[in-house]
């Protein structure tokens, strides 16, 4: 478990105040990072990542790194009024889809030299449910703290923090009692509410592990594309939340079409938070109350 502690502070401490955080000239993500090489380190002897999985996940570090310099070139560009050059543009399209693509082979597990953690394994949470496996993913982690280190700034203020929920929470209660209300129709879950022994680990899992990557991929950089590009018309906007959240359904293929679209749903809801709010930490709050509605409420993870 050890090499996770270490991986969670590398990413709340892209949060923390930068006062708080800065030790001498180190910036937070350069203290982040140094959280990061000991997560690394520790887990290299854990058998839970192998020198192909280090060097994953430094070509991963460095194609983010290369994607943050094309979008901030690009977005002066356009602050000046200054078309990018058609072979910029490739440049930057080639980033991107690097990017993604190199985010959804961790997400999926396939990139090689990772060993991750098996929490339970088949448990059956609720009566009737389909049996339920947790692992600790250092290969998914990886996701949302290079993408968010590398992103735009985030949030470091308690009134900025205040101010962000005030927005989020009912636009999340929205969110919540649409997709459960969906759901429950189709018979995915029914109404079980439960405090389950897992549920510490489940939490410190879903909220750095799986929120966090899920939303920095999904909202922060596939929404956020597809905004500008699109532009900020309502048809633009519209069509920027479908496809994010068709994408984000997809990637849930290995629950079952019912899970695809629970999780499209999801994903524009997710979205819609995004859009209203412009924030990257409102859509993962939202992600992961949702998960803990249902997790604590419903039958989790679905019906047998």
């Amino acid at each position: 478990m050890q090499p996770y502690v270490w991986l969670s502070l590398a990413v709340v401490w892209l949060w923390l105040p930068p006062q708080a955080s800065a030790q001498g000239a180190l910036s937070r993500v350069a203290v982040s990072a140094g959280w990061l090489a000991l997560a690394i380190a520790h887990g290299y002897a854990a058998g839970v990542v192998t020198p192909i999985g280090v060097l994953a996940i430094l070509a991963f570090g460095l194609v983010c790194y290369g994607y943050s310099r094309q979008r901030l070139t690009r977005s002066a560009s356009s602050v000046t009024a200054n078309a990018p050059r058609h072979g910029a543009r490739a440049v930057y399209a080639a980033a991107l889809v690097a990017t993604v693509v190199f985010s959804l082979a961790l997400m999926a597990h396939v990139a090689p030299g990772f060993s991750n953690v098996l929490v339970v394994k088949d448990a059956v949470l609720s009566p009737g449910a389909a049996p339920y496996t947790l692992f600790l993913n250092f290969d998914k982690a990886q996701i949302g703290l290079f993408l968010l280190a590398f992103g735009p700034p985030l949030l470091s203020s308690r009134a900025a923090w205040m101010t962000m929920i005030l927005a989020a929470l009912p636009r999340t209660i929205v969110v919540i009692a649409v997709l459960m209300v969906c759901a429950l129709s189709i018979g995915q879950v029914r109404p079980d509410v439960k405090l389950p022994d897992i549920l510490p680990v489940w939490a410190w899992s879903n909220l750095l592990f799986t929120c966090t990557a899920e939303e920095a991929l999904f909202r922060g950089v596939v929404q956020r594309q597809l905004q500008y590009r699109l532009g900020e018309t309502t048809g633009g906007t519209a069509a920027a939340l479908a496809a994010a959240g068709i994408l984000f359904g997809a990637a849930h293929y290995a629950g079952g079409a019912r899970a695809i679209v629970l999780a499209t749903i999801a994903g524009i809801g997710y979205g819609w938070v995004f859009w209203r709010t412009n924030r990257i930490e409102a859509s993962i709050l939202s992600h992961f109350l949702l998960n803990a509605a249902h997790i604590l409420f419903f039958t989790y993870p679905a019906r047998a």
